[in-house]
């Protein structure tokens, strides 16, 4: 006959080790079930920075485009403008530096869009388990 053995000798007995283990796989599902929830909430914030930022640049390149068509057009109907005279050579000097404006305004807002999304995208990384930069 085997020898009885003193409670504590060996550890737990396999009824007490089973609860031990059951506990410790709810305790993993629940820690993986919430990982997975904050990588889809972070997926929904990329979604939504990546999408806001291609609507923002497919709008800056068309702000852009319309520019170039009008400088463009000016400079083609350079002769109706009178840009030989002093009064037209001054007015379409004052257009060029209103299209500079406007041109530095689509660069302005582009890199501030940038910095914005720069730091959602930093704030994301800890979701994903990668480190910012």
């Amino acid at each position: 006959m085997v020898g009885e053995r003193e409670p504590g000798e060996y550890g737990q007995p396999m009824t007490g080790q089973g609860g031990l283990s059951i506990d410790a796989i709810g305790d993993r599902q629940t820690a993986l079930s919430a990982r997975h929830a904050a990588a889809a909430d972070a997926d929904r914030i990329l979604t939504g920075a990546l999408a806001s930022a291609h609507a923002a640049t497919v709008e800056g390149v068309r702000r852009l485009d319309a520019i170039a068509a009008e400088i463009d057009g000016a400079v083609s109907n350079q002769a109706a403008l009178g840009i030989d005279t002093a009064v037209g050579a001054r007015e379409f000097q004052k257009f060029l530096v209103a299209k500079q404006r406007e041109i530095l305004a689509v660069v302005a807002q582009a890199h501030e869009l940038d910095a914005a999304k720069k730091a959602v995208l930093d704030g994301l990384g800890e979701h994903y388990g990668v480190a910012a930069d």
